[in-house]
């Protein structure tokens, strides 16, 4: 994870990595297998919704099981502890955290546990896992704290329950293609096209890799897209 410091405005915002290689999978796997059971069970089960306010139990007493298995990819303890030491930090009014995939999901656990706002990115949720972690998250802290933005036929953010914050948001790959909607920079081209750039560049690759129409340029710009993005 990197700290990212605007002195101006003395905000701090803590991004962290996503899912990059086997061992991030990995943690991926074990943080939220039992949630991810739990679902499966839920959804097979006639009437499965009434099981919903003991899964979160069920799934302590699995991870519980995992024990120090689950302590040694628990990452989240080291985000958090970093926002809590910025918190007391006087050279900051104000802590946010963010990430992407299994950083999405660590940060929504930080975000909650320092009660920092948290905006994860296609990332695995915690409502019923919560109660495993160390300290445990309520569902009140993730609803109060944490933002979770879901591309829709994303796998990853499909994992756990999702807490009351979340938005939506269109994916134009193709049916086929069952791992394009979880690329970053292509929810980024999806938020940048629907609310737009607010004045600051929009990205190349939007255009270029994923086929959104070219950005309008503001008044007074004499500079074409293709010159801007060394295309001509």
């Amino acid at each position: 994870f990197k700290l990212f410091n605007f002195p101006d405005i003395k905000l701090g915002i803590i991004s962290i990595r996503g899912t990059s290689n086997n061992w991030d999978m990995l943690a991926d796997s074990q943080l939220w297998s039992a949630a991810a059971l739990m679902q499966g069970v839920r959804f097979f089960l006639p009437a499965g919704e009434i099981w919903t306010p003991i899964l979160n139990e069920i799934v302590f007493w699995i991870n519980r099981l995992q024990g120090e298995a689950l302590d040694k990819i628990s990452f989240y303890r080291l985000t958090t502890q970093f926002a809590n030491y910025l918190k007391n930090d006087t050279e900051f009014n104000d802590i946010q955290v963010t990430g992407h995939s299994l950083g999405g999901g660590l940060a929504m656990i930080t975000g909650a546990q320092a009660s920092i706002p948290a905006v994860g990115v296609s990332g695995p949720n915690a409502l019923i896992s919560g109660r495993s972690f160390d300290p445990p998250v309520t569902s009140e802290q993730m609803n109060q704290y944490t933002f979770n933005i879901v591309p829709r036929r994303d796998i990853v953010p499909m994992l756990d329950d999702k807490a009351d914050q979340f938005q939506y948001i269109r994916c134009e790959s193709a049916m086929n293609d069952f791992v394009g909607c979880h690329f970053s920079k292509r929810s980024l081209c999806e938020v940048q096209y629907t609310c737009g750039t607010n004045g600051r560049p929009a990205i190349c690759e939007c255009v270029t890799e994923y086929g959104y129409p070219k950005p309008t340029p503001i008044n007074g710009t004499d500079r074409t897209f293709e010159a801007a993005c060394g295309l001509s």
